[in-house]
């Protein structure tokens, strides 16, 4: 029998956003178990109980009811498109009960209104559709509001900017809870990025693929091969013909961030594959990654992901025990 993975509750109400909902229920709501060992236990919960109607004519069936939802590990509020208008109180007071308990709330795009309602947004970084964003910032004022993100996790406290950055912070979700190869693994399955790069500016003035014949995309995979070498912006810039500063403003044109915060991401990342997939010693994968040495990766490791290299790893060995332990 498998492992039971994380609660979570699939919030409906009437006028929610349907392509939030269903997106990203297609994440947590189906049950990959027979992939990973286990998976999250979904509920789709309302103020009352039954069928209802969300935005564009959809309708869903809410089985639970609001306590369901408040007892949850992770509970998901999909887009509210009434934005001037305050959510029901019901709703507002299970939000708070269940993130004052230490549950994770994740909003999708105008979701975050709820949330701010709530009062769960004070003196956070978030974000939300980036049309959206200037009167999210206006009526919740104690809020740092980024309309550039795709999505923002703050504290137990996750937002994402609009309908697809959803399923960006769902794969996000899962990265934490389930290890990088699962979340990759899974984006693969739903032919999704495993991890976008770049932000909400670039549907708004900007392209949404590289010119042909950018050198860039090819560089960034050439650079994923060799995470252990050492670089500078001169050293990059020759390997395709570009000074510092050119390939500076080319390469936070393609990846919405700077060269050093992509390679930081990209070492993190072949960190926790290493850490998840076997015993190699800490030192050795700071080596391989390019980190540099044990210290410098615990402390990586905890300014982004909020946990050691040491924790990690013993997360997903209890996990694989588990569900090792549930196969016989």
């Amino acid at each position: 029998m498998p492992v039971e993975g994380p609660s979570v509750a699939m919030l409906a109400y009437a006028g929610a956003g349907s392509f939030d909902y269903i997106t990203v229920n297609e994440i947590f709501g189906v049950d990959y178990s027979y992939r990973f060992g286990s998976w999250y236990r979904t509920r789709t919960c309302a103020i009352e109980a039954g069928q209802i109607e969300l935005d564009g004519g959809v309708t869903v069936s809410a089985p639970y009811g609001l306590a369901e939802a408040e007892a949850a590990d992770l509970l998901v509020v999909p887009g509210w498109t009434r934005e001037h208008e305050v959510p029901p109180r019901p709703l507002l007071a299970t939000l708070r009960r269940a993130h004052r308990r230490g549950a994770r709330i994740m909003s999708i795009c105008t979701g975050a209104f709820i949330l701010g309602h709530a009062g769960l947004l004070d003196h956070r970084h978030v974000t939300t559709h980036w049309a959206t964003a200037p009167l999210l910032a206006s009526l919740f004022p104690a809020a740092t509001v980024d309309p550039r993100a795709l999505f923002i996790d703050d504290r137990g406290v996750l937002t994402a900017a609009g309908m697809s950055a959803g399923m960006d912070l769902a794969l996000h979700v899962v990265r934490g809870d389930y290890g990088a190869d699962a979340a990759t693994a899974l984006a693969r399955r739903l032919v999704l990025a495993g991890y976008r790069s770049g932000g909400q500016a670039q549907f708004v003035d900007s392209p949404l693929s590289p010119d042909p014949g950018d050198p860039l995309p090819e560089l960034l995979d050439w650079m994923r091969g060799h995470l252990d070498q050492r670089w500078s912006l001169r050293s990059l810039g020759e390997r395709v013909h570009m000074s510092p500063r050119t390939l500076a403003r080319h390469f936070h044109r393609l990846t919405g961030m700077s060269a050093h915060q992509w390679l930081t991401r990209e070492r993190v990342l072949a960190a926790q594959r290493m850490l998840e997939a076997g015993d190699e010693p800490i030192g050795r994968i700071a080596t391989r990654t390019g980190i540099g040495s044990t210290a410098n990766l615990r402390h990586t490791f905890r300014r982004e992901l909020g946990i050691s290299p040491q924790a990690y790893r013993a997360r997903f060995r209890a996990r694989r025990t588990l569900a090792a332990t549930s196969d016989r």
